[in-house]
């Protein structure tokens, strides 16, 4: 049997940071070579059986699955035998890529109930308290889509309420958006069921939400003092990390002290346009932000908005 200690990566932009405990890994997904997915199986309980699929422009030569087997399939499927939620396996693809001969492996965890954290994909780190939980199978909340497969979702040992099937007897849906309403340690489980054999397995994250809010009023953290709205993807706004959970009323003053832009959000970011969408000149800005729920303190000051070339 192949049993690893699986740990969280420390992750400023997801706000997960290492916790002396037993927790999984988001790393198991983040690869530029191979990924992979979870097919369904009777027999849940025991086995695990994963699609490997390779990144586009290289050309597999080998796969060795890491219990002795090896396969020269482009995309393989491989079934595995495992005793525990956090058993994983070292899995090596050997490809070519343009014309060079190369090697890459990476753990791959054996739980049929395996499922990956996303921040918001809209908000990303301006909102640390949200989440998505997607399951390895990369089924849609589509009851169609499920096959004999069933899921169960429960955050901090009580079930997850509101995301039922219409049909109670579907479950859940197999990927959540969740919003946590407390910083510190939490621990979310995946149970999947196999409706026709009975057979379940379980997964479980321990993440850590900050900020915590429990001692009062907290600072805004690493404000920016320049951004470059020129639309290349990068740094195109002025952005201060929060919750998500907090209302904030933003406002940007000109350097002679005219108010240019004003929003009420639960996230803080600007954009470098004014009230009507104007893209504004390049130049120094003052800002200023106020938490009108009582979470964070006031911050205010000067950001430098540079547009630079694409």
């Amino acid at each position: 049997m192949y049993r690893c200690t699986i740990i969280v990566a420390t992750n400023v932009l997801f706000a997960i940071l290492g916790w002396p405990m037993r927790v999984a890994s988001q790393g198991f997904e983040a690869d530029s070579v191979f990924t992979w997915k979870l097919v369904e199986t009777a027999n849940l309980g025991t086995q695990s059986t994963i699609q490997f699929i390779p990144r586009a422009g290289i050309s597999p030569v080998s796969w060795d699955f890491g219990d002795g087997t090896p396969s020269t399939q482009a995309s393989p499927t491989h079934t595995y035998t495992y005793a525990s939620w956090d058993d994983s396996i070292k899995v090596t693809l050997t490809f070519t890529e343009n014309g060079e001969n190369k090697v890459h492996s990476r753990d791959i965890p054996l739980s049929p109930a395996y499922f990956h954290i996303r921040p918001d994909r809209n908000l990303g780190r301006l909102a640390s308290y949200k989440r998505i939980f997607l399951n390895a199978y990369f089924f849609e909340n589509n009851p169609d889509d499920l096959g004999n497969l069933r899921f169960s979702w429960t955050v901090d040992g009580s079930p997850l309420p509101g995301s039922q099937f219409e049909t109670a007897a579907l479950g859940q849906w197999p990927n959540i958006y969740y919003t946590f309403t407390a910083a510190g340690p939490h621990q979310v489980k995946l149970e999947v069921r196999n409706s026709n054999s009975g057979q379940t397995a379980e997964f479980t994250h321990t993440l850590v939400i900050q900020p915590d809010f429990s001692a009062g009023k907290v600072k805004l953290e690493n404000i920016p003092n320049v951004f470059t709205p020129n639309g290349d993807g990068i740094n195109d706004d002025f952005i201060i990390p929060s919750s998500g959970t907090a209302w904030f009323d933003i406002r940007i003053f000109s350097r002679s002290g005219g108010l240019i832009y004003k929003a009420e959000s639960s996230i803080i970011r600007w954009d470098g346009k004014n009230t009507m969408g104007t893209d504004m000149p390049e130049g120094i800005y003052y800002y200023v932000v106020e938490d009108l729920s009582g979470l964070y303190e006031s911050a205010k000051g000067f950001v430098y908005l540079f547009r630079g070339k694409k």
